[in-house]
């Protein structure tokens, strides 16, 4: 269907080539997307290393940075400074006109409604409410702090349900999803969630044909086999209780490794526990995946681990894993059985404990879990998760209505 060039905003948190991470990589597929059928497409969002122009054209797409303000997670001052940025920077580019908006982060999207009001199609995706991801983040804080982090995260509870009124299209990555925000904010927005799944890029990644040579090139053993797993070092990933579960598996005689990608706050305390377990000669971190490194580690691997302990929303990268051919093994979290269920759910531990995550390492390591060829489990990722085909979905949404009131 042909439409009219339009103008576009997308709020995100961050702009993923600076900032990578699963929210941001499908807000940015979007807007790539969105400007290859010819639209003028807007990212504005916040510059997190302070070092990027203001305005940029980059890929096809209009960038808008605003350096990330000097105010921390537990300042509840923070909830206002990035509608503030957001506000001004879309007022200063591009004035009081645009189309579609389509936030991906709250306090960014929250700026650009109040200056566009009424006058625009509104679209925002909850990737995960933003009220239980700042309670997750709080675990093992200090109590004063985690005390200052709940008021900021019921002050951004209530801006999210405001904006959840206001926006016309309200869309989610999951069923899982979708309940959270009927809990958090009531039936009547419930029904009104659209429920699009994120979406993998089939051309990035791939089954590879020979992975003993993948893995002497990432200096990864080619003898026993290599677990792999990608995390922002935070709480609620359960990475502790993974490597609990690693100890327990060396200790039932198993040879293997395990490798951990990803950086957070977390990395210090997850060093000296593996320390600690005495497990330093099987699990290496390896910080940042640069992108074009990352498929050829999700198919080099025997597994991906997903360990999460609370507020899986999605589950990206399993989706990746399994676009490479490998099987995921994962905690029943969140969203992580609605994708398993497409797939492998014996691939799930009994629960997200150390003593569940370690039953299911050592199943697989004794070759006791279902084995599914890797083309077949691309080829369910395309049926269900292809990017173009999602995609197409989102742009739908987003159109209706909007052509013929032009």
């Amino acid at each position: 269907m042909e439409s009219k060039r339009l103008r576009i905003v997308i709020p995100m948190l961050h702009y993923h080539p600076d900032y990578p991470s699963g929210s941001t990589r499908l807000a940015f597929d979007e807007a790539l997307f969105l400007a290859s059928l010819g639209h003028e497409v807007w990212v504005v969002t916040q510059d997190v290393e302070r070092n990027k122009p203001e305005y940029s054209f980059e890929k096809g797409l209009h960038i808008l940075r605003y350096k990330s303000p000097a105010v921390g997670a537990f300042d509840p001052r923070r909830v206002n400074v990035h509608q503030k940025r957001t506000r001004e920077l879309l007022l200063r580019y591009i004035g009081n006109h645009a189309d579609i908006i389509h936030g991906h982060s709250l306090l960014h999207y929250k700026g650009a409604l109040s200056l566009y009001r009424k006058s625009v199609k509104t679209c925002y995706s909850v990737h995960s409410p933003v009220r239980l991801e700042m309670i997750a983040g709080s675990r093992g804080l200090p109590l004063a702090h985690r005390v200052r982090l709940w008021i900021v995260a019921w002050l951004a509870n209530r801006i999210e349900c405001q904006c959840l009124e206001r926006t016309d299209c309200i869309m989610a990555n999951s069923d899982f999803t979708k309940s959270l925000i009927g809990r958090l904010h009531g039936v009547n927005i419930q029904q009104r969630v659209k429920v699009i799944p994120g979406w993998v890029d089939l051309e990035k990644f791939k089954i590879i044909p020979n992975r003993e040579v993948a893995r002497f090139r990432l200096g990864w053993p080619i003898d026993i086999p290599v677990f792999f797993t990608l995390r922002r070092l935070v709480p609620r990933m359960g990475l502790d209780r993974l490597l609990h579960g690693v100890q327990k598996v060396k200790s039932a005689g198993y040879k293997f490794n395990l490798i951990i990608g990803g950086s957070g706050p977390l990395r210090t305390q997850l060093e000296a526990l593996t320390r600690s377990l005495n497990i330093e000669d099987l699990v290496r971190f390896v910080g940042f995946i640069p992108d074009d490194i990352l498929p050829i580690m999700y198919a080099a691997a025997d597994a991906f681990v997903l360990p999460t302990a609370e507020l899986e929303c999605f589950g990206l990268i399993a989706l990746e894993s399994l676009a490479c051919g490998r099987p995921v093994l994962a905690t029943p979290v969140g969203a992580i059985p609605e994708i398993m269920s497409r797939f492998e759910p014996k691939w799930l531990a009994q629960n997200e404990s150390a003593d569940a995550i370690a039953q299911l390492l050592i199943s697989f390591l004794k070759g006791e879990l279902p084995a599914h060829n890797p083309e077949s489990l691309r080829q369910r990722v395309a049926k269900y998760y292809s990017k173009d085909h999602v995609l197409e979905q989102i742009v739908i949404i987003l159109l209706e209505g909007i052509n013929s009131s032009l």
